[in-house]
């Protein structure tokens, strides 16, 4: 691939762009023009960014008639597929790629990719990427994955009811009470018990609750009513899990990938996606503070933006 001067380059493009019918294909390259007439990119850089674009993004875009400002960070990967190159090349390509789309968009914060499988950024950026990306289909696919049952029920309690993984590996037979028309789990703080450290406010967590959230249906609360039943018939231990954090963690991310799901999931993602989830069936932050243990300072500051009425902050 050899060097040419932006001059080219643009030349290049506005040759392509004469002879362009396809009204998505050219909005795309006119934006495309644009983008490499403001920018400092010279020589090889520039080839670069012509090379990928018109021969994998481009026609990636007209296939799904979408314009760059309404990719997402998984349309750079699927879009990336075909190429054959090691990973650092990769990633290279696709950092351009989205350093073009955050451009468009007037953003200059980009999460990076990392061959098929989406990094995902810190902070609020992190909650918009679950909320656009994760799926609960994803999720179950996941689930069906996994062979042991204390990796399932760890799973369910993560996704439906927002606890950590500290918290679920923590939960001991007794922390469990069952009603007549209920089921408690009791979060508690042992000092130095595994996963204590991750126990950040002791509370009880309903499952009437999170059916009123509507983020638990009534095979879902049967499935982990018979997980907790089958896991108390084999095994003889006093926490409900008695599994390391490590074990439970890198059986999810397996899970994950075996399911195709394009980013690692990682157990604290499923806690994440509870939390945008139950604000989009409308919940309020108090309720998801009361749930989850959380600060109303932390899910401000992360999760704000999710809230489907302003009022939802007040609780009302």
């Amino acid at each position: 691939m050899e060097p040419i001067s932006k001059e080219k380059a643009l030349e290049k493009l506005k040759e392509r762009l004469a002879n362009v019918q396809d009204e998505t294909l050219k909005k795309n390259i006119e934006t495309f023009i644009t983008y490499l007439t403001s920018t400092k990119r010279n020589g090889n850089t520039t080839m670069v960014d012509i090379w990928v674009m018109t021969n994998y993004l481009f026609p990636y875009l007209k296939g799904k008639n979408l314009l760059i400002k309404d990719l997402t960070v998984l349309d750079v990967s699927e879009a990336l597929k075909g190429l054959k190159l090691k990973e650092t090349t990769l990633t290279m390509y696709a950092q351009k790629i989205l350093a073009f789309i955050n451009w468009e968009r007037g953003r200059y914060m980009l999460p990076l990719l990392k061959l098929r499988y989406v990094a995902i950024p810190r902070g609020a950026a992190k909650s918009h990427i679950i909320h656009d990306q994760l799926t609960d289909e994803m999720v179950r696919k996941a689930i069906d994955q996994m062979n042991s049952l204390r990796v399932k029920l760890a799973t369910m309690l993560m996704w439906k009811f927002g606890m950590r993984l500290s918290e679920v590996l923590g939960l001991r037979w007794n922390d469990i009470q069952r009603t007549y028309d209920d089921f408690l789990l009791i979060i508690k703080y042992r000092e130095g018990d595994y996963g204590a450290k991750g126990v950040k406010s002791e509370r009880i967590i309903s499952f009437k609750d999170i059916e009123n959230l509507k983020m638990l249906d009534s095979d879902e609360e049967i499935e982990i009513r018979s997980l907790f039943d089958m896991i108390r018939k084999k095994y003889k231990t006093q926490r409900i899990i008695a599994l390391y954090k490590s074990y439970v963690g890198a059986a999810i991310v397996k899970a994950g990938k075996k399911a195709g799901i394009p980013f690692r999931l990682h157990p604290h993602l499923l806690r994440h996606h509870f939390i945008v989830s139950a604000l989009d069936h409308g919940a309020s932050l108090i309720d998801i503070q009361r749930i989850t243990g959380d600060s109303l300072i932390t899910l401000s500051r992360y999760y704000a933006w999710a809230l489907k009425k302003p009022t939802n902050v007040e609780g009302v």
